[in-house]
């Protein structure tokens, strides 16, 4: 029997991997640039925003302070983080025409990248450690069951780990007094999230028990 790890691993393997643009990379130079392009925002020990390049490291909040103290000439360095960021939040209804309402877009877009490539870094590590179940289909949905004599239709109603068998499993609905357990590994062999697709595999087990 397969362990989980071999059942997601078997399961990731399907589908073509995307191409990683988070970085475990503690420094900018040691990036290529489109890496840096990638990972330029990211979140701090203390939760801070903070931006990257091939010149500096610094905080979201004190980079922002001094691009709106050369391009505006006004001094925000007595605020507080917390009131900081209040007027920049007010600064956005300015409009970027204005020099602080295009700050204050800068500065918002800043900490939404990097808490967007925080968590897209922490989906990628799963991936890498092939702990991403990436699950064909969910509670909701109906799928398709090839049987020898024909195609059955079934309802997904649950989705869990199972207790006796080291894999994930679905509880499915054929009728509304038989369900069945279904394990992850049986989907693309017996259970479809299309008909046709399950039409197709009947068709071709057909073709193959006639030809024997």
């Amino acid at each position: 029997m397969k362990s989980m790890s071999q059942r997601c691993l078997i399961l990731c393997e399907k589908e073509q991997e995307m191409e990683r643009l988070t970085s475990n990379k503690p420094v900018a130079d040691m990036m290529p640039m489109i890496e840096l392009a990638h990972n330029s925002c990211y979140i701090d020990e203390k939760h801070n925003a903070r931006y990257r390049d091939y010149e500096q490291d610094i905080d979201s909040r004190e980079l922002v302070r001094k691009l709106v103290k050369d391009m505006c000439d006004e001094d925000l360095s007595y605020m507080s983080d917390e009131r900081f960021d209040q007027y920049m939040a007010e600064m956005l209804s300015v409009g970027v025409s204005d020099t602080i309402g295009l700050l204050a877009v800068f500065y918002r877009n800043l900490w939404a990248m990097a808490e967007l490539r925080e968590k897209l870094k922490e989906y990628e590590d799963l991936e890498g450690q092939r702990r991403l179940v990436k699950l064909p289909c969910k509670v909701g949905d109906n799928i398709y069951i090839v049987k020898r004599y024909g195609v059955e239709e079934a309802h997904v109603i649950g989705i869990s780990e199972a207790d006796d068998v080291d894999c994930f499993c679905f509880k499915v609905y054929i009728d509304p007094d038989c369900y069945e357990i279904v394990a992850l590994e049986e989907f693309e062999d017996e259970w479809f999230l299309t008909e046709s697709e399950a039409e197709a595999k009947l068709k071709a087990e057909r073709i193959e028990r006639w030809r024997k």
